[in-house]
């Protein structure tokens, strides 16, 4: 608790407009845009007009009191309540001095609102404290702030954080407008399981042809252990990596060398403890070959259909980890020691029609309402059977599929899913 002495404090003369006047001086995050100008009252004065204060303006939670020595002390309602609520107490009643709590901590109107909640929250445990005097510049009584008040704009501070890095996490991704001029069809969906989460997926180009478009790309999808603000931080340093690699003057082209730089980047990033699974597909639409590289994540699907006596069946192969998590910079130590005997990646040639199924353990991991998992093999499932629909259907069976399952539970991580079609 620190000395406050008193008389170090002064009471302005009320001005017209004064409140909202002097709250505008201050940025929504400082303790005076939520502090409430309440004109105080002589400590001198009887208990019984407190009460007639609070009965004539019902929003009047609190007032300010004047010592006659000096300085300011606060009186809420219940307070003012109990000592009048029975004939003998209003008989007897007190100098309004008299019922005042002893103000331990007066705010500065320029402090901000998260620092001085430690403060708030501290003296409100010790002393059941509620409301707080606040002044401005040379110790001028301003107003008063409730703990209440300190919540309610803490509560929108972290939602406005939270709607800003949503739109940061959200312009890293691929631009929606771009995907029909890609040479391959592309359907990304992708659902949070809370504002922000740690799935991330992208489709980069990296070099082009004779003709000057791309033909070379790597299609990535992503996810880092843990959710919520921490996870998506890390979502957006590997966005960042890749907008990055834009402005390199000389930026790798191979697979190998861009997943590499990747992992080392990462593994100064990441912390102790988190890693980031991935499923990086390298494809050159020139050479018709597809590179896959599954660095602890879960499976990758390919899809395409073959005819036989039985007429047109659809067949998938499965590509399972072959590498470990990237950020600990594991992944750079198998693709430096590549040998023809032992190669970390799949190289497929690019089929007519074939189709390429990425997702995150959160597609899986999704419960219905008692509990039962989605699981891999109703996956496996879906993704054959999605292979037979038509492009603009794709993101509508994915969003059905999901909500279906899981009906009014709630989603326990957050699931994406890329269909990309050759």
């Amino acid at each position: 608790m620190e000395n406050i002495d008193f008389n170090d404090f002064v009471t302005p003369e009320p001005e017209e407009g004064s409140a909202g006047q002097i709250s505008g001086n201050f940025s929504f995050k400082q303790v005076g845009s939520i502090t409430k100008y309440v004109e105080p009252v002589s400590g001198e004065n009887t208990i019984d007009m407190i009460v007639e204060m609070f009965q004539d303006q019902p929003d009047l939670m609190a007032i300010p009191v004047e010592y006659s020595t000096g300085g300011i002390g606060i009186i809420d309602r219940k307070t003012a309540a109990a000592a009048t609520n029975t004939a003998w107490k209003r008989l007897t009643a007190k100098n309004i001095s008299d019922y005042v709590s002893p103000v331990s901590i007066f705010l500065n109107a320029r402090d901000f609102i998260e620092k001085a909640l430690t403060k708030v929250s501290e003296i409100n445990r010790k002393d059941g404290v509620l409301y707080f005097p606040v002044y401005y510049n040379n110790r001028t009584f301003f107003g008063i702030v409730s703990l209440d008040d300190f919540l309610e704009r803490i509560a929108l501070i972290r939602e406005q954080d939270m709607e800003k890095a949503f739109v940061i996490q959200q312009e890293l991704l691929p631009d929606p407008t771009k995907i029909p001029d890609l040479p391959f069809r592309a359907t990304c969906w992708n659902r949070m399981a809370n504002t922000l989460g740690g799935d991330f997926y992208q489709i980069y180009p990296i070099a082009g042809n004779e003709s000057g478009g791309n033909s070379k790309y790597l299609i990535s999808c992503f996810d880092v252990s843990g959710k919520n603000v921490a996870a998506s931080l890390l979502t957006i340093a590997v966005g960042s990596f890749f907008n990055t690699m834009k402005f390199m003057k000389d930026k790798p082209t191979h697979p190998g060398m861009i997943i590499s730089l990747l992992d080392e980047y990462l593994q100064t990033t990441v912390p102790v403890g988190s890693f980031i699974t991935a499923a990086i597909c390298y494809v050159d639409t020139a050479r018709n070959q597809l590179y896959l590289y599954n660095c602890g994540h879960t499976t990758v699907y390919l899809l395409f259909a073959e005819e036989g006596e039985e007429g047109r069946r659809v067949k998938i192969a499965s590509v399972k980890p072959g590498l470990p998590p990237l950020g600990m910079g594991s992944v750079k130590e198998a693709l430096s020691n590549v040998s023809d005997d032992s190669k970390p990646f799949v190289a497929i040639p690019i089929k007519k029609d074939m189709h390429l199924a990425l997702y995150t353990d959160g597609f899986t991991d999704m419960q219905t309402e008692d509990g039962i998992r989605y699981d891999d093999d109703r996956a496996k499932e879906f993704f054959i059977n999605l292979y037979s629909k038509k492009d603009e259907e794709v993101g509508e069976t994915v969003q059905k599929t999901v909500d279906g399952w899981i009906g009014n539970a709630m989603l326990p991580d957050d699931v994406t899913v890329l269909d990309i079609r050759f």
